[in-house]
C-alpha cells in the first residue's frame, strides 16, 4: 500500500481518529498499538453426563447382618441415600429365580425360572432389563459369580457378559478393567457372602468375616464408579442354618438402597419394596420403557423430597 501523503488532511484524519479513540476507551491509557480487551464470551454450559446405573447383588445378603458387622462402605451409600432392610424376594427363594425377577420386574410364575441351575434346554422369553437397554441404544455390561446367571445373558442382550468365579475381589477386577469402556447399566453380581453362608452357615462368625471383605469390594467399585452414577444395592435372598429357598421370612427380606444424584429422600423407607420394582426403577432412572406385563413398580419415594 503506498504511503499517505503528509499534508494537512492527513494529520487532521489522524487527531480526528485519536479523539474518537479517546472518546471510546474513556480515558483508560490505551494508545493505538494496544487496542482495547475485547468482552468476555459468555461460557457454554457442560452438558449434564448421560445418567448410569450400577446394580450390585450381594448374594445371599442378609439385612440384619449389615448391622453384626463392620460394613463401612454399605452403610455409607444407604446413608447418602434411600434404603430398607425390610424388601421382599420372590419365591422361590433361591439365586436364579430371584435374579430373574431383579432383572425382568416379573415374578417367577410369569419369567418362568423355578429352577436355580443353567439349562440349555430353557429360553428365556422375557425381556430382561439389559436386553431393554440395548434396544434403546444404551451399554450394558453384566459381571457375575456363578455361571448360572448366564442364563439371563441371551445372545445379544448384553454388550459384555463375563463369569468371574475366584470370588468378590476376582469379580470386582473384572468390573473394574470394564470402566473405561464406558456403560449405561453395570450389573455386578458379588457370590460369596452366599457361599461362605452354605459352608459354614448364614450369621456364623465365617459369614460376618466375609461380608466385611464384601464390603471392602464394594467400596473399591463404588469409589471408581463415573462420578453421577447411580448405584443399586441389594440380594436375591437371605438364608438361615446352611441353607435357604423357603418363604419364610429371614430367607425372603432382603436389604435394597439406592443412592444417586436424582435420589431426594435420604434415610429409611416406608412404603413396601419387592426385588421385581428393582426392574422398574433403574430402567426409569435410564429413561427406558418398563416391558409390558411387569408387576415391579418404580421404587417413587427414593426421588420425593421431603
Amino acid at each position: 500500500m503506498a504511503e499517505p501523503n503528509r499534508g494537512s488532511h492527513s494529520r487532521c484524519s489522524i487527531a480526528g481518529g485519536l479523539l474518537v479513540l479517546a472518546v471510546l476507551t474513556s480515558g483508560c491509557g490505551s494508545s493505538l498499538s494496544e487496542p482495547s480487551a475485547l468482552p468476555t464470551p459468555f461460557a457454554t454450559p457442560t452438558p449434564p453426563a448421560p445418567p448410569r446405573v450400577a446394580l450390585i447383588s450381594i448374594d445371599g445378603l442378609r439385612p440384619d447382618a449389615l448391622t453384626e458387622v463392620n460394613t463401612p462402605n454399605i452403610l455409607a451409600l444407604a446413608q447418602r441415600g434411600s434404603y430398607t432392610f425390610a424388601a421382599q424376594t420372590v419365591f422361590p427363594s433361591t439365586t436364579l429365580p430371584s435374579h430373574t425377577s431383579m432383572l425382568t420386574g416379573l415374578e417367577p410364575s410369569a419369567h418362568g425360572i423355578t429352577f436355580d441351575e443353567y439349562r440349555d434346554s430353557f429360553q428365556l422369553a422375557a425381556p430382561t432389563v439389559f436386553s431393554l437397554v440395548r434396544l434403546a441404544g444404551k451399554r450394558a455390561v453384566m459381571v457375575v459369580g456363578k455361571d448360572k446367571l448366564r442364563q439371563l445373558a441371551a445372545a445379544g442382550s448384553t454388550d459384555s457378559y463375563t463369569c468371574a468365579t475366584r470370588g468378590d475381589v476376582d469379580v470386582v477386577n473384572e468390573a473394574v478393567a470394564l470402566l473405561p469402556l464406558g456403560f449405561d447399566l453395570l450389573f455386578v453380581h458379588l457370590p460369596q457372602v452366599d457361599l461362605t453362608g452354605h459352608a459354614s452357615g448364614w450369621m456364623s462368625p465365617e459369614y460376618l468375616a466375609q461380608l466385611h471383605k464384601t464390603d471392602e469390594a464394594v467400596g473399591r467399585l463404588v469409589a471408581l464408579l463415573p462420578p453421577g452414577a447411580t448405584v443399586i444395592l441389594t440380594a436375591d435372598h437371605g438364608g438361615q442354618h446352611k441353607s435357604h429357598g423357603t418363604n419364610d421370612s429371614i430367607d425372603m427380606t432382603i436389604p435394597w438402597i439406592i443412592a444417586g444424584p436424582r435420589v431426594a429422600h435420604h434415610g429409611p423407607l416406608t412404603r413396601a419394596v419387592r426385588t421385581v420394582d428393582t426392574a422398574l426403577t433403574l430402567l426409569s432412572l435410564l429413561s427406558v420403557p418398563a416391558p409390558v406385563g411387569a408387576t415391579g413398580k418404580l421404587v417413587s419415594e427414593a426421588f420425593e423430597a421431603r
